[in-house]
């Protein structure tokens, strides 16, 4: 059994497929196996292969995205996936319209990065997930934490969302890559601490 999560924007092609693809290789490295990453789009260019701007940058990485099609996102997709991870507060909004039982499993992937840190500050996640040893168990509890933390830590209007670089320069989806990023290399770090 994996920990299921999905990255969800626009179109997917552009920021969702990048995370999905970033996260799911940098856990893969701390954890193989352990977690399977998905994308969706809530206007997705069904069939599509990953955008030529987050193509270049994932290339350049060494990440895989050969085989990458676009898909819509569903309720029935939904149904098999344990965190949701939009790229902007908009998205959220959607995922919770298809199903409102994610409400405190869904967050934007900055957000969800900035919880993990927020929460850590308060009490080192080793002590709040003690006991739970497998990453099933402790992403199983991690969302509730969250949602806790998310009444105690708000951001300004905007500071959770990551900008769309469809049909934009290549800076465009280079400054993309480098907020995905970010948020990926805080949740890694997350996960790093139960090993």
């Amino acid at each position: 059994m994996s920990v299921r999560i999905m990255t969800v924007c626009t179109g997917n092609i552009c920021r969702s497929p990048y995370a999905q693809l970033a996260l799911g290789h940098a856990l893969d490295a701390v954890r193989p196996g352990a977690f399977e990453v998905t994308s969706a789009g809530t206007q997705a260019m069904i069939g599509n292969a990953v955008d030529p701007g987050s193509a270049s940058i994932l290339e350049g990485r060494g990440v895989v995205h050969n085989g990458f099609a676009a898909q819509q996102i569903s309720e029935r997709l939904l149904e098999e996936v344990d965190v949701v991870l939009p790229l902007e507060v908009s998205h959220r909004k959607i995922v919770l319209s298809y199903s409102p039982r994610h409400l405190k499993r869904a967050f934007t992937l900055k957000e969800f990065a900035r919880l993990l840190d927020s929460a850590d500050a308060r009490e080192p996640w080793t002590q709040r997930l003690a006991g739970l040893a497998t990453p099933e168990e402790r992403w199983g509890a991690l969302p509730s934490h969250l949602a806790r933390e998310r009444g105690l830590s708000r951001a300004p209007e905007g500071a959770d969302d990551i900008a769309d670089p469809y049909r934009r320069p290549q800076e465009v989806f280079d400054r993309m890559a480098r907020e995905v990023d970010a948020a990926v290399e805080r949740i890694v770090a997350f996960e790093e601490q139960f090993s």
